[in-house]
């Protein structure tokens, strides 16, 4: 217990160094009566899991305007030294006034070499990168495999990697290719294809190096599909 409290407060106290407005703000994290809690932002929207059934998808360049709010978060997070390693829907809310912004930072880990350990699988597993169904160390390019799975399935309503079993679903995700975005989706802007794909690369080098080059290549299709 003494240990999952440690790590708790750890935690929330990594989210709540993070201020922008694309992520969901702490306002205080403490313990009552042998309760730690964490004290947020309260947030009127809707988080974006309605969103990714084939009846209800969004537009395109609203897709795309999410995504880049996302980036811009995670961008600015991993410059703090916070991994999210839970990029999924249910953690991005879409404000009744338009704004996006990533919650739960709560299993976010700081990357620091004495507390990031191999071997620990955190996260949702079908939002996993190959790296965390692994057990291997992970960094911010994580996160950028996690954003290319929503963002996948916000553009066509079913996610890239599947399996009856959680066995066959790690494996999916470590090693099985993908349906591709042009079969799903075939008058999307071949820019937007490419930009998933390498999000989606298996190989950690190959993916973009960081969030800023992910959210550089968002705004481009952006502007092309403008």
């Amino acid at each position: 217990l003494e240990e999952v409290k440690a790590r708790f407060f750890r935690e929330a106290e990594a989210a709540g160094k993070l201020s922008h407005p694309n992520i969901v703000t702490v306002f205080d994290i403490g313990e009552e009566h042998d309760i730690a809690y964490m004290a947020m932002e309260l947030l009127e929207g809707t988080e974006l899991t309605p969103f990714c059934r084939p009846d209800a998808l969004l537009g395109v360049d609203e897709v795309l305007g999410i995504m880049a709010a996302v980036a811009d978060a995670l961008s600015y997070a991993h410059q703090q030294g916070v991994v999210h390693r839970d990029i999924k829907p249910a953690n991005i809310m879409r404000l009744k006034n338009g704004a996006v912004k990533v919650t739960d930072f709560g299993i976010a880990w700081v990357i620091d070499s004495t507390k990031t350990k191999t071997g620990i699988v955190m996260g949702t597993p079908s939002y996993m990168s190959p790296e965390q169904v692994s057990g291997k160390k992970v960094d911010g390019r994580s996160d950028l495999f996690s954003l290319g799975i929503v963002f996948y399935e916000m553009l066509t309503g079913q996610k890239p990697f599947e399996g009856e079993t959680l066995t066959a679903l790690m494996y999916a995700i470590a090693k099985a290719p993908f349906k591709p975005l042009a079969e799903v989706v075939p008058d999307l802007p071949p820019g937007c294809i490419a930009l998933v794909e390498k999000l989606l690369t298996k190989g950690v080098s190959r993916r973009y190096k960081s969030a800023d080059q992910a959210l550089a290549a968002i705004r481009e299709c952006q502007g092309n599909a403008g």
